[in-house]
């Protein structure tokens, strides 16, 4: 047996022929296009190995064609001049998948083979489709795309632009989602974003009032200090300078003297109530008018101790200057009482109007002598005037009067100055 270098065979490797060799083989340009054409189904339906494909299709199927073998099948698809024979080509198209559209190929390879070898296949009748930039050969029935593969064509052309139309409805539906998800998620933030505003101003208000507590406290502190020291009393107290505007949160003082102290007692004691709030809060009365909403005169004069408030209005207070409401009603309602004074008013005067202690009238054992025309020793039983009205009394007409309606607001305020200035 010999040893020696044995020669490598010609068909050892892979022989593939390409598109320019085709193309200088062939007789005319038409040619090669469709040489090329019925080599493209072949490669793109079946594959690589597509031509051994063919050969097994046809066993398989029981197609006939005389000496049909793998070197004929490549000599057809590369060396003929005008192309492989329509035989051939009828015998490709048979051995194709069964879900290609086999009229639609048939017609454009009779169409292909009409323009590389000028006429139409021998025997062949059925539809020619002519190729793309090809005109229609006079004469020649049926060269042009016929209505049946037309319509298969617009039937494609009409599933893929379903096919791109749904896939962009679906891209618009998610960014459309996205959109909603990043809508809602900035209120959350938005809203997260302003009551934490809201939580920063009241911390800082808050911040502030208390500042403003602590130095006046301090302050009322050192007043305390200065007065009840004994060897300070005969000194003046020391006059602190005023706290800077940037300080005074809280201004104590300024709406309490705004107080008429011409208004009775209850209502003023209304009005200091609400003046130490609405000074606490750090509003002015147009201010807290508005929060309110109630009138700016309205408020000013409830302020003032010159008018009452009605219900709503109390309900609204309670709520803007966050005060107790049960203080506030009770304020109220003994604020509107039939009578225009209070009864600690009253006695009040009651004592004023009291005889003095027994220690200042001069008694009859302390007289000397009895002289029996002495009148302190011998007082008159039986006055002969009628004994002056005391201040209480007096009050108590007058507020009659008013309440009476006889006497308008300011005759009741000038005739109270009045006997309230004989004290």
């Amino acid at each position: 047996m010999s040893t020696g270098h044995r020669p490598v065979s010609r068909n050892s490797r892979p022989y593939a022929v390409d598109e320019s060799t085709i193309r200088r083989r062939c007789a005319n340009p038409d040619a090669a296009e469709y040489t090329l054409y019925v080599r493209s189904l072949v490669d793109d339906y079946l594959g690589v190995n597509g031509q051994a494909q063919i050969l097994r299709n046809a066993r398989m199927r029981g197609l006939d064609f005389p000496g049909l073998n793998r070197q004929k099948l490549s000599e057809q698809l590369s060396r003929y001049r005008l192309g492989p024979t329509w035989e051939m080509v009828e015998l490709i198209i048979a051995c194709l998948p069964d879900s290609c559209d086999t009229s639609s190929i048939r017609a454009l390879a009779a169409g292909w083979y009409q323009c590389a070898r000028g006429r139409l296949p021998d025997g062949y009748t059925g539809p020619v489709s002519r190729p793309a930039g090809k005109p229609a050969l006079r004469n020649v029935p049926d060269s042009g795309p016929t209505i049946p593969s037309l319509q298969r064509r617009i039937a494609r052309l009409q599933d893929r632009l379903q096919e791109d139309t749904d896939r962009y409805l679906d891209n618009l539906r998610r960014l459309e989602n996205g959109r909603q998800n990043e809508m809602r998620r900035a209120n959350q933030l938005e809203q997260q974003f302003h009551q934490t505003r809201e939580e920063l101003l009241k911390v800082r208000t808050v911040a502030a009032e208390v500042a403003t507590i602590r130095e006046e406290y301090a302050r009322q502190c050192v007043t305390l200090e200065l007065i009840a020291a004994p060897g300070l009393r005969a000194k003046p107290v020391i006059d602190l300078p005023e706290l800077p505007t940037a300080r005074r949160r809280i201004r104590f003082g300024h709406l309490v003297a705004t107080i008429d102290p011409q208004a009775p007692p209850a209502r003023r004691a209304l009005a200091r109530y609400l003046c130490v709030y609405a000074e606490f809060a750090g509003v002015s009365p147009t201010e807290l008018a508005a929060r309110a909403n109630i009138d700016t005169t309205v408020m000013m004069d409830a302020l003032a101790g010159r008018t009452l408030l009605t219900d709503l209005h109390i309900a609204s207070l309670t709520r803007v200057l966050d005060c107790d409401p049960d203080t506030l009603r009770h304020l109220t309602t003994a604020a509107g009482r039939d009578t225009s004074l209070d009864e600690s008013f009253w006695e009040i005067a009651a004592t004023v109007d009291a005889p003095p202690p027994p220690g200042g009238w001069i008694t009859p054992a302390e007289v000397v002598g009895v002289n029996p025309d002495n009148r302190a020793a011998h007082p008159t039983a039986t006055p002969t005037t009628a004994p002056a009205s005391t201040i209480t009394d007096r009050l108590r007409q007058l507020a009659d009067l008013h309440q009476q309606g006889l006497i308008t607001d300011t005759e009741h305020a000038q005739q109270r100055a009045r006997i309230l200035g004989e004290l």
